[in-house]
């Protein structure tokens, strides 16, 4: 029994995932950067970009609004670049096979039916990553399919981070959704889905 436990925590800590969150929350730029989780969610939604977008593109927002990118000598830069590649190749590897995001541990995110500060910043990422590319994703509107997995993606992201300026008639509509524990359970294979559905409508476009 204790041989399970061993392993499981083994590959808790070998997770690309967790190892990019590790590397964040203990990163003597930490101040500078956007949370760990808020940068997670947010090249999780970049990868899933039809087009892709290149990295000089999108790497400024992982970092906290008004602050320019730097780092304190080439060894830093190298060393989060290497991170932040590493995450993105794993995230293309579980996409391109409609590999569901379990490494994300979505089920450690609820505290006696709160959501924890990881959901909220996951979700936050998630959304701003579609909001500020979100020219990239016109591709896939011709897609019912491609369309109600990015559009429920959204829906339920939004319920687990909601905008300050959440009007009364989207409150009703968080209501009726699922429960924060049912979002935290479909959500990985959801993303994942939308990801992998987006790509073959570029693939059946070329």
């Amino acid at each position: 029994m204790h041989n399970l436990t061993d392993d499981s925590l083994h590959d808790h800590q070998n997770s690309v995932f967790m190892d990019f969150i590790h590397f964040n929350k203990t990163h003597p730029l930490t101040e500078q950067l956007q949370p760990a989780y808020y940068q997670l969610g947010f090249i999780c939604s970049i990868q899933a970009i039809p087009e892709g977008v290149d990295l000089e593109q999108w790497l400024s927002y992982l970092w906290r609004d008004g602050v320019d990118i730097s780092f304190t000598d080439e060894q830093q830069a190298t060393e989060y670049a290497q991170r932040v590649l590493n995450l993105v190749a794993h995230l293309q590897s579980l996409y391109a096979e409609a590999t569901s995001l379990d490494e994300l541990n979505c089920q450690e995110w609820l505290d006696n039916d709160a959501l924890t500060v990881e959901a909220v910043e996951f979700a936050a990422g998630y959304l701003a990553a579609i909001e500020c590319f979100n020219e990239q994703w016109l591709v896939t509107n011709e897609d019912e399919n491609t369309q109600n997995l990015l559009q429920t993606s959204i829906l339920l992201l939004s319920k687990l981070a909601p905008s300050e300026e959440v009007d009364q008639q989207l409150l009703d509509l968080f209501e009726q959704l699922p429960d924060f524990a049912e979002i935290l359970q479909i959500l990985p294979q959801l993303l994942t889905n939308l990801a992998y559905c987006a790509a073959q409508v570029l693939n059946i476009d070329e």
